[in-house]
């Protein structure tokens, strides 16, 4: 549970697993990638927030908040994390989506990074079925929140960029707070709607060394998007 030291590199797995967490098909693929991929944080949206579905993830520090909350069954955003948790800020969007009238869920936490750095890190669902001025209102709570942060930063989820104003507002929101858009290896596995790429990882303030999507044949209606990235301490 160490934090990365300088010049030491760690891993970020950001997935929308579609409420498939606990499936005996889903399991089998997650305890792949884990092996495969070795990530130090995970980012999940649309998880299983039970204990029977977190299983494979004893040896991780974990956070997480509910958009979804049945009787016997609750889903969010979960975020685990190999390195120290330091604080963890739950927060929903105001606005309820139309048809299925939920609110959407981001988590930010805060983790040491080298010898006096945080890194915080956003995991994020955006909004879906609402209108443009809903979807850039959301993002503007967010932003507003993240500028009072001065550190290096990976922001990544399902942003529902189904469209070219979504695009624009996105793209916006990162220019704001310096962030990079991280560019990724087989970038055609990840999930599109109306040909835009709607997972993304954006970063700050640290080095990116390879990322890439990778197919999981369909075992949720996403799939996995992976970066790899060092920080060299201050400059």
């Amino acid at each position: 549970m160490k934090s990365p030291s300088s010049s030491q590199s760690f891993g970020v797995l950001c997935w929308n697993v579609h409420k498939e967490m606990g499936g005996a098909a889903f399991e089998r693929v997650f305890s792949h990638l884990l092996t495969r991929y070795d990530p130090h944080l995970l980012l999940l949206q649309e998880a299983v927030l039970e204990p029977h579905a977190m299983h494979s993830l004893t040896h991780y520090n974990l956070a997480s908040v509910k958009n979804i909350d049945f009787t016997k069954k609750g889903y969010g955003v979960l975020s685990a994390s190999r390195f120290e948790l330091l604080c963890e800020v739950p927060i929903k969007t105001e606005s309820r989506e139309l048809y299925c009238m939920t609110k959407k869920s981001l988590l930010i936490t805060a983790h040491p990074l080298g010898e006096r750095e945080v890194l915080h890190v956003v995991n994020l669902h955006a909004i879906n079925f609402v209108s443009h001025r809903v979807f850039s209102y959301e993002l503007g709570r967010l932003e507003e929140y993240l500028q009072q942060i001065d550190t290096p930063l990976i922001v990544a989820g399902d942003f529902n960029t189904w469209s070219v104003k979504r695009e624009k507002h996105l793209e916006a929101f990162a220019a704001m707070l310096g962030l990079e858009r991280v560019e990724m290896e087989d970038a055609h596995h990840i999930k599109r709607l109306w040909e835009k790429p709607l997972d993304h990882i954006f970063y700050r303030e640290l080095k990116l060394l390879r990322a890439r999507a990778i197919d999981t044949k369909k075992v949720s209606d996403h799939n996995p998007i992976w970066a790899e990235f060092r920080y060299n301490g201050a400059s």
